[in-house]
């Protein structure tokens, strides 16, 4: 049913996909972000035979149920005296999975009435937006086309036919679908037709080496920048009414750009990017809100080394100033706490001299040290994890710390002693071992030790090269600092 996110042959599938699972969903699910203050949407089915209708929407990938509206004599009605519906798509369905869709934007009262026998093609809108009837006559310009496909897959014909005839009906499609967009470029349609649309790069000329031939990975380069750069120039992150349309509209094109083209990027261009994406939302809270929370959360949650500096930049950025006041004040409180302890420990940030006692109570310093590097290894006896980790970076410490110009201070986190000791001789660990419950500050918090094993590798000034790598890619790693390689 959604024909205007993908082609014809595809429409058919996914909306019954999403539309089965919305059937079982039976959830009264009230979001703060997706459902607001009052709506009282009624609609009139003729010769209708069904108990009751759910009322539902699309949020980013998944669809949600929240309201349900019995049989009267044809008429089913959703009222709600304290809640609104945002902009978006929205949907009535059966129990058996048929549905019509409603697109809403900035309305709460609609007057529906159609006949059972094609929900669509017989949909007048009794009150309600223009925008809602224009909505509605674009269904009904499309359904033959849709018919048309139908019949063409049924017919099993060979595949280049198939294609060819495919290949026309979209054609149609499109010169509809741009038709609508000239005649309504604010509905919210339009936007989500545009949100579809692949991003046209333009022809660069080729760049010559200097001996005159082609350089094709400078011309790739090229068309690469401008694609990141111009990746949203067909979604309008200014409407918020984006968010709540199926996943294809707007979530997948959206996750694609972080997860894939946003891979590679450096720390300091993804901060960029992310303040360029962010500003786009203008005036739409809902869109702000949205991008601001997704792209902190997204990258507090990042496994990559150097990504939680992004984190930091952007708490920095929209919750230290205020920007972000929907978050609750604990909320508040809590991500900046933690931006505040993370900012010392980025990459490329030294980290004060810590100095602990050893089992013999003889003090080591991290000062002392006149090794190329020096690991900070956090670990504890207890900790599952340390037990298969700590031998391995044992092998690695035995077997190239003479190669590296390595030493590695190795900090117990627990308080006992004797289980450290055992360890310590049942293993064999031969480097720095340092009883951490003494100490020459309190490297707990300043390291934010909430689990082990961590680790931290410093230079001779004691600046963060590397940090929190397995040991099985350590040795690649510090290979990478030796010969000078950005690592963020």
């Amino acid at each position: 049913m959604i024909i205007f996110a993908l082609n014809i042959e595809m429409k058919y599938r996914i909306a019954m996909k999403y539309l089965r699972k919305t059937s079982l969903l039976l959830l009264f699910i009230v979001c703060n972000l997706q459902v607001f203050a009052q709506y009282d949407i009624k609609i009139e089915i003729t010769d209708n035979k069904d108990t009751a209708l759910i009322l539902g929407h699309y949020y980013l990938d998944k669809t949600y149920a929240f309201d349900t509206a019995y049989n009267k004599k044809g008429t089913f009605t959703f009222k709600s005296k304290d809640k609104k519906l945002d902009s978006g798509i929205y949907f009535l369905s059966d129990l058996k999975g048929r549905f019509v869709e409603i697109i809403l934007q900035n309305e709460n009262k609609v007057r529906l009435k159609t006949k059972d026998s094609n929900w669509n093609q017989n949909m007048q809108v009794k009150s309600g937006s223009d925008e809602l009837k224009a909505y509605y006559e674009y269904m009904k310009s499309t359904e033959h086309i849709q018919e048309i496909a139908k019949q063409l897959k049924e017919q099993k014909v060979e595949k280049a036919v198939y294609d060819k005839e495919l290949k026309k009906l979209n054609e149609q499609n499109d010169s509809i679908k741009q038709a609508f967009i000239e005649k309504y470029p604010d509905y919210l349609l339009s936007k989500i037709f545009n949100a579809t649309k692949p991003i046209t790069i333009p022809e660069f000329s080729a760049p010559t080496k200097e001996d005159g031939t082609a350089d094709s990975t400078q011309w790739n380069a090229q068309r690469w920048y401008y694609y990141k750069n111009h990746y949203f120039d067909n979604i309008d992150l200014s409407c918020a009414g984006l968010l709540r349309t199926p996943k294809m509209v707007f979530f997948q094109n959206y996750n694609r750009y972080w997860e894939d083209v946003m891979k590679y990027e450096r720390v300091d261009s993804i901060i960029d990017y992310a303040h360029k994406v962010i500003a786009r939302a203008k005036d739409s809270k809902g869109m702000k809100r949205f991008l601001i929370h997704n792209i902190t959360e997204r990258y507090l949650q990042s496994p990559y080394m150097g990504h939680d500096k992004i984190y930091v930049e952007l708490i920095k950025a929209y919750y230290e100033t205020g920007i972000a006041d929907w978050v609750s004040p604990s909320d508040m409180d809590k991500n900046i706490e933690r931006a505040h302890k993370w900012e010392n420990i980025l990459l490329g940030k030294q980290v004060p001299d810590l100095a602990c006692m050893d089992s013999a109570g003889v003090w080591h310093s991290t000062r002392e040290c006149n090794k190329d590097y020096k690991i900070i290894l956090f670990w504890s006896p207890g900790c599952g994890h340390c037990s298969v980790e700590v031998p391995k970076y044992l092998k690695f410490y035995n077997e190239k710390k003479d190669i590296y110009s390595i030493e590695i201070y190795a900090i117990n986190t627990e308080s006992d002693l004797e289980a450290w000791k055992k360890f310590i001789n049942d293993k064999g660990l031969n480097w720095i071992n340092l009883n951490g419950l003494v100490a020459n500050y309190d490297w707990r918090e300043y390291f934010d030790i909430e689990k082990t094993p961590i680790m931290f590798i410093l230079d001779k000034n004691n600046t963060i090269v590397a940090k929190n790598i397995p040991a099985d890619n350590l040795e690649q790693i510090i290979k990478a600092i030796k010969e000078g390689k950005v690592l963020y």
